[in-house]
């Protein structure tokens, strides 16, 4: 039976969503997507993720048996307080579906074993906890990822940045009732309600970043980068 603690409103409820390592889970058959991200103080730290697999010419049942091996290994070894698992979606073919629904089910097993509680997130949910945008491409999940948690290379697997994206979500969720909707200004101007400094601070960089904020103007700085003046109008 997965362990569910009772809903506890306000701050408290927050706190205990924001304690410990976090667990999340990209659900699949053959590939499996794993991160584990902690809170500390307005950072986010990946602690480690990756992704197991099961080759796809053995039997789904066997599949299952060898994914969840490796999950029980990970949970063992990081200990997290909660797991942040990504909805079912319906709208895919029911094939789909129905493999994504084993997999939901042995990925709960593993984590009512070790008592750890599970909190499922729609992927729109999770999408716009990172980017602020609910209908972002997998590259844009990516690159948000890389810049929230700092890490030195992106995350080339979309199962493992996946989990992370997920393991994110389920940590704003907590400081966002923990601070019972207070907004956070950036550097642009305030952020959605209840992101946290480090997520806002990533977006306002991307934003700057895509808006062109901070390049060279025409005619200034040198090395490849620079920009090149634009030609004049002609005459005549």
């Amino acid at each position: 039976m997965v362990r569910h603690d009772p809903a506890r409103p306000g701050r408290e409820r927050g706190q205990h969503l924001l304690r410990g390592p976090v667990l999340g889970i990209d659900p699949g058959t053959r590939h499996l997507g794993w991160a584990v991200v902690e809170a500390d103080g307005p950072r986010l730290i990946a602690r480690g993720f990756g992704v197991l697999s099961a080759r796809a010419n053995l039997p789904v049942p066997k599949r299952l048996m060898l994914l969840a091996e490796g999950l029980r290994r990970v949970v063992a070894e990081h200990r997290p307080a909660a797991g942040a698992l990504e909805e079912a979606f319906y709208g895919r073919d029911a094939r789909a579906a129905q493999r994504i629904g084993e997999a939901r089910g042995a990925i709960h097993l593993v984590l009512a074993e070790a008592g750890v509680p599970v909190t499922g997130y729609a992927n729109n949910v999770v999408k716009k906890a990172v980017t602020a945008n609910g209908r972002a491409s997998k590259a844009q999940v990516m690159a948000m990822v890389q810049r929230i948690l700092a890490l030195p290379d992106p995350v080339t697997a979309s199962d493992a940045a996946d989990a992370l994206a997920l393991a994110i979500c389920h940590l704003q969720q907590g400081r966002v009732v923990a601070q019972r909707g207070v907004e956070h200004l950036g550097p642009s101007g305030m952020s959605p309600p209840g992101v946290s400094p480090r997520i806002a601070e990533a977006l306002a960089r991307e934003a700057a970043r895509s808006a062109g904020v901070g390049k060279p103007r025409p005619g200034q700085g040198g090395g490849p980068g620079r920009t090149q003046p634009r030609p004049g109008p002609r005459s005549g």
